[in-house]
């Protein structure tokens, strides 16, 4: 799939986080949107000529079986760190860029799991394979970070 169709179903997937005023509000969305539809929240923090980026988008996000599981579990939140916007969450409002400076991020592509009540439970940073990040995605929905890390996931998966 070309970068420009990766991108443009990424686009589509984080509409309804959009706020009528431009502002990304993590809050609402927790509240209105991910409590009531049982869905975890996926921000995806990336910058316009990032080649792990743009890679995260072609391979991993471009997935059917990762496009599914995001549509079904996830709401997505498209966070690039060169375009304008606001993003509120919590006690922070301000740009994209400084959102990201707020929760330390400073490695792109890096993909942050907040849950229903609106805390950080993860934080994927790098590129990952479609398969590791596939992982991620049902470590994350099945809540599997309360009992252990993703190492531990992992481990368990391949015991008999």
């Amino acid at each position: 799939m070309s970068f420009f169709k990766s991108f443009l179903f990424l686009c589509i997937l984080s509409l309804n986080s959009f706020a009528n005023d431009g502002i990304i509000n993590i809050d609402e969305i927790a509240k209105k949107e991910a409590k009531i539809e049982k869905k975890q929240i996926m921000v995806f923090f990336h910058m316009t000529r990032c080649p792990y980026c743009i890679k995260m988008i072609n391979n991993a996000f471009s997935d059917k079986v990762a496009k599914y599981k995001m549509e079904k579990d996830y709401i997505f939140i498209d966070v690039n760190v060169d375009d304008e916007g606001l993003i509120q969450y919590k006690d922070f409002k301000g740009s994209k860029k400084d959102f990201a400076k707020s929760l330390a991020i400073g490695f792109y592509p890096t993909v942050v799991f907040i849950d229903e009540e609106n805390e950080i439970v993860y934080a994927m940073k790098g590129y990952r394979k479609t398969v590791t990040f596939n992982q991620i995605l049902d470590y994350i929905t099945k809540k599997a970070y309360l009992e252990t890390d993703f190492a531990g996931y992992l481990f368990d998966l391949e015991a008999p």
